[in-house]
């Protein structure tokens, strides 16, 4: 049985089918490039679409289809926010996904989340009840680990640090990308 896992973040997004152990099967990337909404939207299911038809399934099956967005997935509404995606305040990535996902499970949830969840299962986290994994891309997140559990806070917002100033003076120029 496989998996087939999406990474969406502010620039590209990057995907792979995967066994039960974590062995990479395929890899797909590609990048936004101006993109916003729907169209980021279509580069996903376009993904998975080219990912379940994949050679390298060969006998095997896809069981489970994982995504993690650089914001906050809104479970109930099955709505996603990503402040780096123009168009993505309400976005209904989960229902875009089971439309072409036939029977398969689809789980979405936050890329903080997410990299904690990975670093427990196959990387430094192993065994640990309390960690912290920080990742820096077009933004800044950090996944939570408390007691053994994700750290999600209010509003499952929190390791959402976005970007922050080091140096002093602030420069307007960074006001739009930002600066770590």
């Amino acid at each position: 049985m496989s998996v087939l896992g999406v990474d969406i973040g502010g620039t590209k997004i990057a995907s792979a089918l995967f066994t039960e152990k974590g062995e990479i099967l395929s890899r797909d990337n590609v990048y936004l490039e101006g993109k916003t909404g729907s169209e980021v939207g279509a580069l996903i299911t376009g993904q998975i679409n080219n990912l379940l038809k994949s050679p390298d399934l060969k006998e095997d099956i896809v069981r489970s289809i994982g995504m993690c967005v650089p914001g906050i997935s809104y479970s109930s509404e099955g709505t996603v926010w990503a402040p780096n995606i123009p168009g993505w305040d309400n976005y209904p990535l989960f229902d875009e996904v089971r439309a072409i996902a036939g029977n398969l499970p689809v789980k979405i949830d936050s890329d903080r989340a997410c990299y904690m969840l990975g670093e427990l299962w196959k990387g430094n986290a192993k065994a640990c009840n309390n960690a912290i994994f920080m990742a820096i891309g077009t933004g800044i997140g950090a996944g939570i680990l408390v007691n053994g559990e994700i750290f999600r806070g209010s509003n499952d917002i929190a390791g959402s640090i976005g970007w922050m100033g080091l140096n002093k003076p602030y420069k307007s120029k960074y006001k739009e990308c930002g600066c770590f």
